[in-house]
């Protein structure tokens, strides 16, 4: 999908090439998305989605698919991943944001990647379009909710610079600074990949696969 093709207020697609060949595009998610999304929602193992959704198997409604994937890109925003190197483009993970409707400035994030995907950065390139698209548009601080037990993605958003932590249930709500460019991420031993997502997005192609 070209970026003539969208709509201005819509994130413009980049594709960019990681280690080992992966072709991906990192593009605005569409209604056109449903069944990857559904095809990516039902390949995730169930500590992925207990992590992401706080329930071992999260199957969504008619109505869910439906909110999820027809986004305003005002206060509903979502960028998807799609797998240039394989029949399909299918989905690998998605990353989306929600105003808070008394905080505007404020807004809901979370992040998922499949798990066929994982650790392969794809998580900090998706966090790093939400960023830059979130900061263009009034977002100042992502609100995250992370299990308790999930120390190390906690402690790596402590190293990104999260704060305001308050928890209940086992739940931790945590806030994170919207960063307008990688010059602006803290310099701490855990950044080094969200730098490095800020520095592959900016000089990736702009365009589709």
């Amino acid at each position: 999908m070209c970026p003539m093709c969208l709509p201005p207020h819509r994130p413009s697609p980049r594709t960019l090439t990681l280690a080992g060949g992966l072709r991906l595009c990192i593009r605005a998610v569409t209604p056109e998305d449903r069944q990857r999304l559904l095809d990516g929602l039902r390949s995730i193992t169930e500590e992925t989605s207990y992590h992401r959704f706080f329930t071992p198997a999260f199957y969504p409604s008619e109505a869910e698919l439906r909110y999820l994937t027809e986004v305003d890109y005002e206060q509903h925003v979502a960028v998807g991943a799609v797998d240039c190197t394989r029949d399909g483009e299918p989905g690998i993970g998605v990353a989306r944001y929600i105003r808070l409707d008394d905080v505007p400035s404020v807004a809901e994030a979370a992040v998922l990647v499949v798990d066929a995907y994982q650790r392969r950065g794809i998580g900090s390139l998706l966090l790093a379009a939400l960023s830059r698209y979130a900061a263009a548009h009034g977002v100042h601080r992502f609100r995250a909710y992370v299990l308790q037990e999930n120390e190390p993605f906690l402690d790596y958003l402590r190293e990104l610079g999260a704060g305001n932590e308050y928890t209940r249930d086992g739940i931790v709500q945590v806030d994170l600074p919207v960063y307008t460019d990688p010059e602006s991420v803290p310099d701490t031993s855990a950044t080094a990949r969200a730098r490095w997502a800020w520095q592959q997005l900016d000089e990736a192609r702009e365009g589709g696969c």
